[in-house]
């Protein structure tokens, strides 16, 4: 289980929550910003077995560009 944090557009943590799944992530980061009309919102990870510090969580679907 790794925990999950939302930040808004200004960088201010909205919730935070300890998850399953990167799926069920995705699902709760969707109804945490429910008001989708703002950009910059974001999710970060911090899975337990890591002693680095908060990761961004990439929904990218693979779509990560070119390795050249």
């Amino acid at each position: 289980m790794a925990t999950y944090r939302v930040l808004d557009p200004h960088g201010d943590v909205v919730d935070t929550k300890d998850i399953d799944s990167a799926e069920d992530a995705h699902a709760w980061f969707v109804d945490v910003r429910a008001d989708n009309s703002e950009l910059g919102w974001r999710m970060e990870v911090k899975d337990p077995d890591d002693a680095g510090g908060w990761s961004f969580f990439d929904d990218t679907e693979g779509n990560r560009g070119s390795s050249q």
